[in-house]
């Protein structure tokens, strides 16, 4: 039978515009929270369960918004941020993702650090009043980055967490992975077994659609519009996670300054890369990890992928002309756009391969 995707409105209450359902229709939802479009589908036998769904999706994730959030004034990241060098009382979904944040800033070696707080609020990429720090302002944020001072305990079955004293935190880089993980087991909990996660550019799925099949999820082409692809990958019970510098960035006199900081410069990185995905069944790994390879820049990231030749990782170089890819990540991805070259990543002690021209 074939598969129906049936549209809800989040207007005033939720509504079809189809009046039946089938065994295997897949509703779809967008809503708006955690600083992006969220979308969720459904291959579920009814209106009534899609809507159980979606209530799942919808309070779980403005529950973790409200804990993670570094604009909520009375969140677990802004108690941090308020009181540096102090330990502060937090849920456990904060210990978590303090844990996970130094875990991975470790093996990223710094490449991803949540404690970029301050250099986040002076570029304010991902606000409407843009504006370029000066060197003194950068340099300044930078002496307090450094993800060491972090800390996290639990004492009587309470729980705790520290950053250092002047730091800032924010999770930005990481959050809306930690959010979509937990979303989707909340999912499975529910009864939504068969369900696909859009939150920006992290995506997570378990099951199947509305065919039986995998899902499939396409890495966007930058330089396109927004549905035209350059690869393609099938998704079940896992996640892809993309960063690039083509969603969040502004253009002050002629130059352009994208979301992505390195934590080393307190800039943002120059373009030797448009995008980076990772897949994995770990999303909050996967989004802090493709943020810690865009910083490293192509070379660098092919040089830790060498390392590390479990990751299922694409890199799109700048130009748009040169795909890279470890050999895990090129037995699940298609790459559907012929005019880009494609290579897959040596093993450690292989030559690497060279920058792309970007000329």
């Amino acid at each position: 039978m074939q598969s129906k995707k049936i549209f809800l409105s989040l207007i005033a209450a939720l509504t079809f515009t189809a009046s039946s359902a089938t065994a295997s229709d897949v509703y779809s939802v967008d809503t708006f929270a955690i600083g992006t479009l969220i979308n969720g589908q459904f291959k579920v036998p009814n209106k009534e369960k899609a809507e159980a769904c979606y209530k799942i999706l919808n309070d779980e994730t403005r529950r973790l918004e409200y804990i993670l959030s570094a604009y909520d004034p009375d969140s677990d990241v802004t108690r941090l941020n308020e009181h540096p060098g102090e330990w502060i009382q937090i849920e456990p979904e904060t210990f978590e993702i303090l844990n996970g944040s130094k875990t991975i800033a470790a093996l990223t070696h710094g490449t991803f650090d949540p404690t970029v707080g301050a250099l986040v609020k002076l570029w304010s990429v991902d606000q409407p009043e843009h504006r370029v720090p000066s060197e003194a302002e950068i340099k300044k944020a930078l002496i307090n980055v450094d993800y060491n001072l972090i800390d996290a305990k639990k004492e009587y079955g309470k729980y705790f967490g520290k950053i250092g004293k002047k730091q800032a935190v924010a999770f930005g880089a990481i959050g809306k992975g930690y959010i979509a993980d937990k979303v989707i087991n909340k999912l499975k909990q529910g009864g939504c077994g068969d369900s696909l996660i859009s939150l920006g550019g992290n995506v997570i799925g378990s099951g199947t659609n509305g065919s039986d099949k995998p899902w499939s999820i396409g890495l966007q082409r930058p330089d396109k519009e927004r549905g035209e692809y350059f690869a393609v990958v099938p998704l079940k019970d896992t996640s892809v996670v993309t960063s690039g510098d083509y969603e969040k960035f502004f253009i002050k006199d002629g130059v352009k300054y994208h979301h992505i900081l390195n934590p080393k410069t307190g800039k943002p990185v120059p373009a030797t890369l448009s995008s980076v995905t990772i897949i994995d069944d770990n999303s909050a790994k996967a989004d802090a990890l493709c943020t810690a390879l865009f910083v490293m820049g192509w070379s660098g990231a092919i040089e830790y992928l060498q390392k590390h030749p479990d990751l299922k990782a694409v890199l799109l170089s700048e130009d748009l002309k040169h795909v890279a890819m470890t050999n895990s990540a090129s037995k699940i991805v298609n790459i559907i756009d012929k005019d880009m070259t494609v290579d897959i990543i040596p093993p450690k002690g292989k030559i690497a391969f060279t920058e792309p021209n970007q000329n």
